[in-house]
């Protein structure tokens, strides 16, 4: 799965979380997400590679998600008066960490889990997989990567961020599916883009 490397739609854009304690510092234990481990880490706890390739146990997919948010940390741009002159000067100010909205076709069989995170108030790891080529959808729902006869895999770029489920609004429409719009808090700033190599054995950026 190396980095998307064409134009394209990401029609095949993925939301997977891991159902695992966080901590902070560092430690690769199984069961338990570190935030002071890196990507590579991560991802042994989201995929394994093989033929064909499984999900992590912890893995937990966001199915049918309608919209996507902006991913990354947006500006802060701050104005500063120069007196004496007609024309103001700007610098950076701190950025926010922003809200992540994410709208999807609803479902109250597959998306009740998502109201037990928010009245949790628990925080998780998530993985955004921005992918324009189909991947391969485990028994359990979560999207992996899939190989050509060559036995490369598909392009597709993750971006990691820890954060918790902050709302939970269903929508309902009478003329078409009825909606769900979840708000995701991140905290501190989200890494990526990461990817598989060419034949699928090393991850990195």
């Amino acid at each position: 799965m190396p980095h998307i490397s064409s134009i394209g739609a990401g029609m095949y854009t993925s939301l997977t979380f891991l159902n695992s304690p966080v901590e902070d510092g560092t430690g690769a234990t199984a069961g338990t997400v570190y935030k002071g481990d890196t990507p590579v880490e991560w991802i042994a706890m989201f995929e394994t590679s093989g033929t064909p390739w499984t999900a992590g146990a912890d893995a937990v997919n966001f199915g049918r998600i309608r919209e996507f948010p902006n991913l990354g940390i947006p500006a802060n741009i701050v104005n500063v008066p120069q007196y004496g002159q007609a024309v103001s000067s700007q610098i950076a100010g701190q950025s926010d960490a922003p809200s992540m909205d994410f709208t999807f076709n609803y479902v109250p069989t597959e998306h009740a889990f998502i109201d037990a995170m928010r009245q949790g108030g628990e925080q998780y790891l998530f993985r955004v997989r921005l992918a324009n080529a189909k991947q391969e959808v485990t028994d359990t729902g979560v999207n992996v990567p899939s190989l050509d006869a060559d036995g490369n895999v598909t392009e597709a770029s993750d971006f990691f961020f820890f954060g918790s489920v902050a709302s939970f609004e269903i929508v309902p429409n009478l003329t078409d599916s009825n909606q769900l719009n979840v708000t995701l808090t991140i905290d501190g700033e989200m890494q990526g883009p990461y990817a598989w190599n060419a034949a699928g054995d090393t991850y990195a950026q």
